[in-house]
């Protein structure tokens, strides 16, 4: 099975999104500084805290500019029980239960997905 460029970057920002929680930084309260400290704390190299500090920019980002539905989606689909291995269709399950709870589209929450990735990436290309 052949794996698109654009795939293995979604995966390869999915995972940050992952880690960030598997790491215990996905709490609300953290402040820029405590959240700095925790990353520096936990990463084995340089891409790491990069990845991490996109993760928590792009969070920041999202609040302040009112996108808080956007975050709102990123923790129940990507934060959301990350301590086993991820399963089969296990994101597009998660996308469906938070559509229905939240009495949205399925498609919407994928734009809000996806335009959550668009941002990492910009973040952490510039990094």
């Amino acid at each position: 099975m052949n794996i698109s460029q654009n795939q293995l970057e979604k995966f390869k920002i999915i995972s940050a999104f992952r880690k960030y929680t598997r790491l215990g930084l996905a709490n609300n309260k953290l402040s820029a500084f405590d959240a700095y400290d925790r990353i520096r704390g936990v990463s084995k190299n340089r891409d790491e805290a990069l990845d991490l500090l996109a993760v928590y920019d792009t969070l920041r980002i999202l609040k302040i500019s009112g996108k808080s539905e956007i975050v709102d989606a990123i923790y129940a689909v990507y934060f959301d029980a990350i301590i086993r291995k991820p399963q089969k269709n296990e994101i597009s399950l998660k996308i469906v239960r938070y559509a229905y709870e939240t009495h949205c589209d399925e498609r919407t929450v994928y734009r809000q997905l996806q335009y959550a990735r668009k941002l990492y990436k910009l973040l952490r290309d510039n990094m």
